[in-house]
């Protein structure tokens, strides 16, 4: 792994000596996190950017947050903690306005593109208007629209790229890594079983029901939620009552599992993976945390169970 650091006075580093280092990638977080620790011989000046390649790849292009330097008798002592090019989508604040009938592409053009971000989403749109209110960030302002719209979750590439994650088709298997440990999760403390909800501010409480048949199969306590979607936009309605509903059972079933060394592959690849604690089918990546230390090198890998909550709606 090549660690490459430009400072405030236009040098260029190639980080060696290295102590330890940290890289975190999350799906539904905007910016990759990455952080090292290196000895030097001299103290180098204020860190502006950092990329990371692993076999000439980029998998990391961000901007330092932090840097500490501390003087010893051997030389010096630095650390520093960098986000990706997406922080600057989510630093900074995009104006309130109400879109009529937008599209993704639109968005991004207003608010990434000035930043220097290029758009791969597919056609995503709407025939409603949308609002972006006081307080969104930038990436905000996309990825809420392109979740009301399409389902789905944004990410930023290290080329500077807006993407839609898409589960690879391929199911790979978990086995080939060499695995340190592996923890089944299951948690049966967040799922709902139903929210109630009304459309209008006429309508007369609570008489709209969506449900997830699949609490029946699984045996889950009932847990339910009111929610007043007056205040939505009619098109955001429906879907916000279905997120929550299966937002909820996004931790029901996860999979940790720390395998030997770097794993290259990308968030949402598909994973099965055979052991002694259980069979587990279809499991899709969601966060990598790599690090590398005087113990060795290793990555966490967490992997979620998407559950088909089997909704119904339906009139008291």
């Amino acid at each position: 792994m090549k660690i490459v650091v430009n400072t405030i006075d236009d040098r260029k580093y190639t980080i060696e000596n290295l102590l330890e280092l940290n890289f975190t990638q999350t799906v539904g977080v905007a910016c990759d996190c990455f952080s090292a620790a290196f000895k030097s011989n001299t103290a180098i000046g204020e860190i502006v950017t950092v990329k990371v390649y692993e076999k000439d790849v980029l998998m990391f292009n961000g901007y330092c947050d932090n840097q500490k330097i501390s003087e010893g008798k051997n030389g010096f002592e630095i650390y520093f903690y960098a986000r990706s090019t997406a922080s600057l989508l989510v630093d900074n604040e995009a104006q309130p306005f109400t879109y009529n009938k937008p599209t993704a592409n639109q968005l991004c053009f207003t608010f990434a593109k000035p930043l220097g971000f290029e758009c791969e989403l597919p056609s995503i749109k709407s025939d409603e208007k949308y609002e972006v209110t006081k307080g969104t960030s930038c990436f905000g302002a996309i990825s809420r629209f392109v979740s009301l719209t399409n389902g789905g979750q944004i990410y930023v590439t290290p080329q500077n790229s807006i993407k839609l994650y898409e589960k690879i088709s391929d199911i790979k298997s978990l086995n080939s890594y060499r695995i340190l440990s592996a923890c089944a999760v299951i948690n049966r403390s967040e799922p709902l079983s139903e929210i109630l909800f009304k459309r209008t501010s006429s309508s007369l409480g609570y008489k709209l029901h969506t449900k997830a048949q699949v609490n029946e199969a699984i045996k889950l306590n009932e847990r339910r939620q009111y929610i007043n979607l007056t205040s939505l936009p009619q098109w955001q309605r429906e879907y916000a009552v279905y997120e929550r509903l299966k937002a909820s059972f996004e931790n029901y079933k996860t999979l940790e599992v720390t395998v030997a060394g770097y794993a290259s592959d990308n968030l949402y690849q598909r994973f099965s993976y055979s052991s002694k604690i259980g069979e587990f089918e279809d499991y899709i990546l969601t966060e990598k945390k790599y690090t590398s230390d005087k113990t060795g090198q290793q990555t966490r890998l967490t992997l979620k169970k998407e559950i088909n909550i089997k909704e119904i709606t339906y009139v008291d």
